[in-house]
């Protein structure tokens, strides 16, 4: 089969880039998102899976509050984190490239700070954030520990979640791709799945088909 260009890259042609390859959505119209449903922009964002801060940081330039966790203490390795991605465009107009350099010490700062911790969420405090995001974690937990996840973010108002998907997996084979940013995935389940997940946890849920990623509203809102 002819390969063609990357399946993310096609998935995601108005979500930023980051530097090794992982792919993301801007802080910026996460909070868009928010407004649109309560008509306010979030005091608080929460990051679950934060990685160096890239994410992070972008919320707090935004003018928000901003915390996350990680795992892993990627603060230590000393390279720039270069960030680039396209500016969304509500008026179908093209796209305008963007590069972002955040210096090695702006993001360590976020972890010396404490806006990062490194644990797993499960060790965690439920979160308190009007808005949470996840970035491919939902996948790295099996089905029997994903309640244990959402339980965590009971008190937050609105979760939005990118991660791989049955449909995912069907359309990279179809462009001969292969699904290279999420590794030692757990739970890959379809669209509607993932939905009824969310609705039975708490949330009610719906799928943004422009941006790729689930909304979940806290039920209780």
């Amino acid at each position: 089969m002819q390969k063609h260009k990357h399946y993310y890259d096609k998935k995601y042609p108005l979500l930023y880039y980051a530097e090794g390859g992982m792919y993301s959505i801007h802080p910026i119209l996460l909070i868009k998102l928010y407004q649109a449903y309560f008509h306010q922009k979030p005091k608080s964002f929460f990051d679950c899976g934060a990685a160096c801060g890239g994410i992070v940081q972008m919320a707090l330039d935004c003018g928000i509050e901003a915390h996350g966790v990680e795992i892993k203490k990627y603060h230590q390795l000393k390279s720039a984190y270069l960030i680039g991605f396209n500016q969304h465009r509500m008026d179908g107009k093209k796209e305008v490239f963007h590069r972002v350099l955040f210096p090695d010490e702006r993001l360590e700062k976020l972890f010396e700070d404490g806006n990062i911790k490194i644990k797993s969420i499960l060790d965690c405090n439920p979160v308190q954030a009007d808005l949470a995001y996840f970035n491919g974690i939902l996948s790295y937990f099996d089905e029997d520990t994903l309640y244990k996840v959402l339980a965590k973010f009971q008190n937050v108002k609105m979760l939005c979640a990118i991660h791989n998907t049955t449909e995912d997996y069907a359309k990279a084979q179809k462009y001969g791709n292969s699904l290279g940013t999420c590794q030692q995935l757990k739970t890959v389940q379809s669209n509607d799945w993932w939905i009824k997940t969310f609705n039975k946890n708490g949330f009610r849920a719906q799928y943004h088909r422009q941006l790729h990623c689930f909304i979940a509203i806290n039920s209780a809102c």
